[in-house]
């Protein structure tokens, strides 16, 4: 079974990883991602993400271009293994080459808001996927919580603004360029001007259901779902246990195989099974008490079979999904 994932925070953490003295590679490390740990799993694609705390670190587009650095490095050191793409052809010749894929996000709009020419460059680097916000307003927008969802620490939550009228702009650029919107950490009302000014299908790429977890306001309502959904768009669980347990409290354990399952049958319920994929947030999240690294991931498919899933539901669930959203967006 093939896997593709749509979010993971690793080539960020490396980089922190590094700043605080340690070699790391992507290659083989201790983190949930590494290439070995990665083809052990049977993955197909992984989504790496360009994240930046932008309070930690005011120059957000500096940062980025720092960690597209690391990223590059980590591609050119193992391309026996992997090699980023751009378009879906991009995929196929890798599985004909027998060699995985990367797929490069952008995590926190505040990276290219200052100017479309920044975005056009990271769009040349190989770039195909951006949120517009992260955990704090910025000139594109509001995000779906500020502060840290880990501890708690959140200021708002479920807000209703939606994008400021540069976040409208950007977001036409962005479908100019052929870059995949994720509306992951946006705000409700950016969410739905979203759904209302894009022309393309859109995702969200590490981003659960509201309904089932209610403390989480970077889940989806049943109402977000449905319209994700009916533009033909994909969301990814988020193994976070804060996005799956509905009364989750810090300190408390990992999300469970079962809780995940659960979350799958509640969003596919809703959307349907055509919806849904993996975003698991990996190094990025709470440690998992079964899955804790992503060669682990089959695990996860026999316990969803045990559960009640088709193979082919599975299957869709764990690749198949973003792959038919990848072959009719990514261009």
């Amino acid at each position: 079974m093939q896997i593709i994932d749509m979010h993971c925070d690793t080539i960020s953490k490396i980089r922190r990883v590094e700043k605080e003295g340690s070699p790391a590679s992507l290659r083989q490390n201790a983190l949930s991602v590494d290439l070995e740990k990665m083809k052990k799993g049977g993955y197909t694609l992984q989504t790496f993400a360009i994240y930046v705390n932008w309070e930690e670190e005011p120059d957000a587009e500096a940062a980025a271009r720092e960690i597209l650095k690391i990223f590059r490095r980590e591609m050119q050191q193992s391309a026996d293994l992997i090699s980023q793409i751009r378009t879906y052809r991009e995929l196929e010749a890798n599985e004909r080459a027998g060699k995985m894929s990367a797929l490069l996000s952008l995590e926190e709009g505040a990276i290219f808001q200052d100017s479309v020419d920044s975005l056009r460059w990271f769009q040349e680097q190989g770039v195909r996927m951006a949120t517009l916000t992260w955990n704090y307003e910025n000139d594109l927008g509001y995000p779906n919580c500020m502060g840290n969802p880990l501890t708690q620490e959140i200021w708002s939550w479920g807000d209703d603004r939606g994008l400021k009228e540069k976040g409208i702009r950007f977001l036409e650029e962005l479908e100019h360029l052929h870059i995949l919107v994720d509306v992951s950490h946006l705000s409700d009302g950016g969410f739905w001007d979203v759904a209302k000014h894009s022309t393309r299908p859109f995702l969200a790429s590490h981003s659960n259901a509201r309904g089932l977890a209610k403390a989480s306001a970077r889940n989806l309502t049943d109402d977000m779902i449905r319209t994700l959904a009916g533009r033909g768009g994909v969301m990814g669980l988020n193994y976070a246990v804060s996005f799956m347990r509905p009364a989750w409290k810090p300190g408390e354990n990992g999300t469970t195989v079962e809780e995940i399952i659960q979350m799958a049958d509640y969003i596919t319920n809703v959307g349907g099974t055509e919806c849904l994929g993996l975003g698991s947030d990996y190094d990025g999240i709470l440690e998992l008490p079964e899955i804790s690294d992503c060669s682990r991931i089959q695990f996860l498919a026999e316990q969803m079979e045990k559960h009640g899933f088709t193979y082919s539901q599975t299957e869709k669930i764990l690749g198949g999904n973003v792959r038919r959203f990848l072959k009719e967006n990514l261009f």
